[in-house]
């Protein structure tokens, strides 16, 4: 017998303080708790979709679950900073109920190379 499980929660890691300087990449993971079926994971930064080209990955979760990872790579702007990068997980069993998290983009921009051109 299977038991069908939404996912109940997200976790985003990764550094989210990098240079900005429009050649460093950021490097986010989204990962779900045990689901059953697995999980679509669906990425939005500043309230806007935007997709990756990394599958997700799965592991066996608990209760014959899995669990949901998936990675999202892009090159970040001074223009980003302050920007919400928010990370949904659902499944068939969750049609309306979305598990989510969210993290803070604090990017560093270096202003002594715009100084030296002065």
């Amino acid at each position: 017998m299977c038991i069908s499980v939404p996912p109940r929660f997200t976790n985003i890691s990764g550094d989210t303080h990098v240079y900005a300087n429009g050649v460093n990449k950021l490097t986010l993971t989204c990962r779900t708790d045990s689901s059953s079926p697995s999980s679509v994971i669906t990425w939005y930064i500043d309230g806007r979709f935007v997709t990756t080209d990394k599958n997700a990955t799965f592991t066996d979760g608990d209760y014959g679950g899995q669990v949901t990872s998936q990675e999202l790579k892009f090159v970040a702007s001074r223009e980003m900073d302050g920007q919400v990068v928010e990370c949904r997980a659902s499944n068939e069993v969750s049609a309306d109920t979305v598990a989510s998290s969210s993290a803070s983009l604090d990017l560093r921009c270096n202003d002594l190379i715009n100084l030296l051109f002065l």
